[in-house]
């Protein structure tokens, strides 16, 4: 087996996408990765990560790929959660404060949000994206809290639909949801919402 018959390979094993320190790890040289893209068998689809030539990769395990510490959340989480129909035009993404998104450049679109590493697990879930993917989410009951923790810096209309959506819909962990709001200190709006929805 060749060096590009080695790429392809690990490639195709992770979703027909790699990242450079995989080659590596593999024992090919890095050269080998530019030799592949000049023979057309791969495409760069950011810095140090790469695809197979001519595949669409999911734009939502791009971007988890591409930095694996983040999480889907808000607007995004409703969006892959079913909560609402549309996926907003930015895409919401959790880090842990501290963590580094400079060196990151995924997509104009994307909006980071920071916490605690305290917070930062709670409510994490997977799901299948809308091209089959598994990503990372936080769940429903997260997403509510988030959006009443920030609810003044949230779009009105965005903010509205995804809680109608919630706790109108069938699937209510009314459990979690109380103890995610005394967590995140939103007790008092939870039951707030709750009485008059």
């Amino acid at each position: 087996m060749n060096y590009n018959d080695k790429i392809i390979e690990i490639a195709i094993q992770n979703n027909n996408v790699f990242k450079t320190k995989m080659i590596v790890d593999a024992g090919i040289r890095k050269e080998r990765i530019k030799e592949a893209l000049e023979a057309g068998l791969i495409q760069k689809v950011d810095h140090g990560y790469y695809a197979l030539a001519n595949v669409h990769i999911d734009l939502f395990y791009r971007i988890q790929q591409r930095h694996s510490k983040g999480i889907f959340s808000y607007g995004t989480a409703a969006y892959l959660l079913g909560m609402i129909r549309k996926c907003p035009k930015t895409i919401d993404y959790t880090v842990p404060r501290g963590y580094n998104t400079s060196r990151f450049n995924l997509e104009p679109t994307l909006k980071y949000h920071y916490v605690l590493d305290s917070l930062f697990d709670i409510g994490l879930t997977e799901i299948v994206s809308p091209e089959g993917e598994l990503v990372r989410v936080y769940d429903k009951e997260r997403t509510i809290c988030d959006f009443i923790r920030h609810r003044n810096r949230t779009d009105t209309k965005l903010y509205s639909d995804v809680l109608n959506s919630y706790f109108k819909g069938n699937d209510i962990n009314v459990k979690r949801l109380i103890r995610y709001g005394e967590i995140f200190r939103v007790t008092k709006e939870l039951e707030l919402y709750m009485d008059v929805l």
